[in-house]
């Protein structure tokens, strides 16, 4: 008999949803189902139609599934209220409290196993270190190794992967997830290094470069940033200090509104407008948006006799947005705010001296 929890997409879903709710043992309808999985109070289809919601059909489908399953394994285990129409529900009544549990046990085993060959295929995207980590002295790295040699890999990233101190990866993860404090030495560009106590509390990657954040014993203190590749030396555990954790959604507050790991002393969360120059480059950004944010204001065309494109970022201006936007070139323009485009006009000027 076939698994009804294998596969992907909304019956599949409405599948988990339906077999949970009816081992609770209460009675559950096809709108509870549907409110559950639209994320909808209880009763919102009281005085509305189910048949033309998305995804109704697919339900109908994926109960029928369920049933079927759960009689074949004690056959009358589904009891209905006597009820018809809308205010039909079901109830679970066998005496297994998780009849199905081997079924479950087996997509999610083939779900880790499909996740360890996506890890295996992506040993040229993961840093090797990262990978090598994980597996370390396991058939799986071996073969790796092996399918990289031979030239049988079927991933790869453009980026180079091989960045000083990456192996230190796995070292900071593991002291955020068991909450460990740790001391090194760390060396901004052109000066001399110094001792840090550091509390781990995030890993970050933006443009081929990972950065760990976390609490410090110098200033900011919070959010303090540390590229991996400015530790010098080697990483101790310390443990005679108390591991400070970040407070709750403190680093998805934190990046929320900033292109990359930079809060610019002083800056403000702005709206930057700006235009594109030709239609191609407007379809890029569209697809590639700067920031999760932006939003189309003006489609390509011709407005008010000029030829352009209009995108919109509510976003605090820093170098990283400066220099995503520099990659552009002639195609992209900052409209505002003024001390954004000046900044951009400024760095441009510099830039076409290197040329004179």
């Amino acid at each position: 008999m076939k698994n009804i929890f294998a596969g992907i997409g909304v019956r599949c879903q409405f599948v988990q949803i339906i077999y949970d709710e009816l081992m609770k043992r209460e009675f559950i309808t096809l709108a509870d189902i549907l409110c559950i999985y639209h994320k909808r109070d209880r009763g919102y289809y009281d005085k509305m139609s189910l048949c033309n919601e998305a995804g109704y059909g697919e339900l109908k489908k994926a109960f029928l599934d369920v049933r079927n399953a759960l009689n074949s394994f004690s056959l009358g285990c589904i009891k209905d209220n006597g009820k018809k129409g809308k205010g039909k529900a079901f109830r679970y009544i066998g005496e297994n409290d998780d009849p199905l549990a081997e079924e479950r046990k087996a997509v999610e085993q083939k779900r880790i196993e499909d996740y360890v060959a996506f890890c295996k295929a992506s040993a040229g995207l993961l840093p090797a270190s990262w990978f090598s980590a994980y597996f370390e002295n396991t058939q799986l790295l071996l073969d790796t190794h092996r399918e990289a040699e031979s030239g049988a890999s079927q991933i790869s990233s453009s980026l180079e992967q091989n960045l000083t101190n990456i192996d230190l990866l796995p070292v900071f993860y593991k002291a955020i997830t068991e909450k460990k404090v740790l001391r090194f030495a760390y060396q901004r560009f052109g000066q001399e290094p110094f001792s840090l106590t550091f509390h781990p509390q995030f890993l970050k990657e933006y443009n081929g470069r990972w950065f760990v954040l976390g609490e410090a014993d110098r200033e900011p203190f919070h959010a303090y940033n540390v590229p991996l590749d400015r530790i010098v030396g080697e990483v101790w555990e310390v443990d005679n200090v108390e591991y400070i954790p970040a407070p709750k959604s403190f680093y998805q507050e934190f990046f929320n509104n900033i292109i990359g790991v930079t809060h610019e002393k002083g800056a403000q969360l702005e709206e930057v407008i700006i235009h594109t120059k030709t239609e191609y480059q407007h379809g890029l950004l569209l697809t590639k948006p700067l920031h999760h944010s932006q939003r189309e204001t003006l489609p390509f065309g011709e407005h008010d006799g000029l030829w352009y494109g209009e995108v919109r970022l509510t976003i605090e201006p820093n170098r990283e947005l400066r220099g995503r936007i520099l990659l552009y070139g002639e195609n992209l323009e900052v409209i505002s705010p003024l001390s954004l485009r000046e900044q951009i006009m400024e760095t441009l000027k510099k830039q076409i001296t290197y040329y004179l």
